[in-house]
């Protein structure tokens, strides 16, 4: 399976000074279904911990992930900034999932060739 962020997820982890190793953490707290949130539609919302903080005040990341698919991080808030996502974005996001999900490798390399995308991880 591999693992993506999205151009803007990119930007936004690497200001707040997430590394690699924590979204991966995420990932694979996902995939065992361990402190996530099923928001429906093959979107997820992961607690990432901020710099040596608990989880509980630090980082809300939103991921796409589909098990023996692909995931794509594509939206990172603190939870000071931002409670949670409205409705209206939620749907959003579902409706996103569902094409990204779709997407075939030709698809998902012209994104990465492209800058659209970036490959974080292969499992």
């Amino acid at each position: 399976m591999n693992a993506f962020e999205t151009r803007w997820f990119k930007k936004w982890s690497e200001k707040k000074g997430l590394m690699d190793d924590d979204l991966r953490d995420a990932l694979e707290r996902t995939i065992k279904g361990s402190g996530v949130v099923d928001l429906g539609g093959n979107v997820y919302k992961i607690r990432i911990a901020k710099n040596g903080q608990g989880r509980s005040g630090g980082f809300r990341t939103i991921l796409i992930y589909k098990k023996g698919k692909r995931s794509l991080f594509i939206y990172g808030f603190e939870k000071n900034d931002q409670d949670n996502i409205d409705k209206g974005t939620l749907t959003d996001y579902k409706k996103y999932a569902t094409t990204f999900l779709d997407y075939t490798e030709t698809d998902i390399n012209r994104l990465v060739d492209n800058g659209t995308i970036f490959l974080l991880e292969e499992l």
